[in-house]
């Protein structure tokens, strides 16, 4: 009784953060599969990027003007930085197409990667969601242990995609472009997995 109460607005940001990357995985994935990727799309992206790192900023400046954390300070600052990570390399895979010119972007391995990136930034969604309460361990580790899978799947399809890449593309210009493409797009569900791996040291400590 008397204890001044911990700031719970850092559970609402983290919040934000993953859903915006939601956001902007949805919105490529979508303009791949309809293979409709242009200017329009560019600039829609950049607006993801850019409202992930207002969120960020307003996490970074209410820990300045927070006394009591609910978790410690590093630990908010670590976790506002890493999830800030994946709305950036959504929006360089994004870039990569822009300034490489693709022309035909509806790529099978390109769209799962992106359905993969959806899926993982959800279960980080959920997971952020649930970091409030720290008694629901257990549900918080399924949603880490399911990014985890995903990031073993997608460095699989990295394999098979750059592989086919090799066995079928004669144009040497145009593999150089994709594997790097495949590449920040693998990139992106490492990223998530660190952010799962924060999370798991959290409940570490404040189990």
């Amino acid at each position: 009784m008397g204890l001044i109460p911990k700031e719970t607005k850092f559970f609402e940001l983290f919040e934000n953060q993953t859903q915006n990357a939601i956001k902007a995985a949805e919105f490529l994935k979508d303009a791949v599969k309809l293979n409709k990727f242009d200017e329009i799309c560019v600039k829609k992206m950049k607006e993801f990027e850019h409202e992930g790192d207002t969120i960020t900023h307003e996490i970074i400046d209410k820990l300045n003007e927070t006394f009591i954390t609910p978790i410690d300070r590093e630990d908010i600052h670590k976790l506002a930085s890493e999830i800030d990570d994946i709305c950036d390399l959504i929006n360089v895979i994004s870039n990569r197409i822009h300034i490489y010119k693709i022309d035909n972007v509806k790529d099978p391995y390109l769209e799962e990667f992106l359905l993969n990136i959806v899926e993982s930034a959800t279960a980080l969604n959920n997971a952020v969601k649930n970091l409030k309460d720290i008694k629901r361990t257990r549900r918080i580790l399924e949603y880490c242990i399911e990014i985890n899978r995903l990031e073993n799947a997608g460095d699989s399809l990295r394999e098979k995609a750059i592989m086919e890449l090799f066995e079928k593309e004669k144009d040497p210009i145009k593999i150089i472009k994709w594997k790097e493409i495949y590449e920040v797009a693998e990139t992106v569900l490492d990223t998530c997995e660190h952010v799962a791996k924060t999370i798991e040291e959290i409940l570490v400590k404040n189990g």
